[in-house]
C-alpha cells in the first residue's frame, strides 16, 4: 500500500493518523506541504525516523524545492522522486491512500 501525505504536519492531524495506519513493508510519499515533515530537528522528522526500516519513504523533489528545503539535509532513507516516478510508484502498489 502507498500512503500519500500532502498536508502540513503542523496544522493537520493527518500526519499522526497516517503514521498510526502505516504498516511495515508499505510506502509513504510526502508531497506538497507534507514535505515540511522533513525539516531537520523537528518532531515530525524524528517520528519518520522511528518508522520500521521496511517502510519506504519518498518525497517529491519539486515540492521540496518549492518550499526551500535543502536536499542535502534529508535523511539517506528518503528517496527523492519526480512526477513520472510518482506515477510509476502509484501503479506499482495495489492500493493508494491519500491523506
Amino acid at each position: 500500500m502507498l500512503h500519500i501525505l500532502r498536508h502540513s504536519p503542523h496544522s493537520e492531524s493527518r500526519f499522526a493518523s497516517c503514521l498510526r495506519a502505516i504498516n511495515a513493508s508499505q510506502s509513504l510519499l510526502l508531497i506538497e506541504d507534507a514535505v515540511y515533515c522533513l525539516q531537520p530537528g523537528t518532531t515530525t522528522r524524528n517520528a519518520l525516523e522511528y518508522l520500521p526500516s521496511s517502510v519506504n519513504l519518498y518525497a517529491m523533489e519539486a515540492d521540496l524545492q518549492a518550499r526551500g528545503l535543502a536536499l542535502d539535509d534529508l535523511s539517506s532513507r528518503i528517496r527523492i522522486i519526480n512526477y513520472p516516478m510518482m506515477v510509476a510508484l502509484c501503479t506499482e502498489h495495489a492500493k493508494v491512500v491519500s491523506w
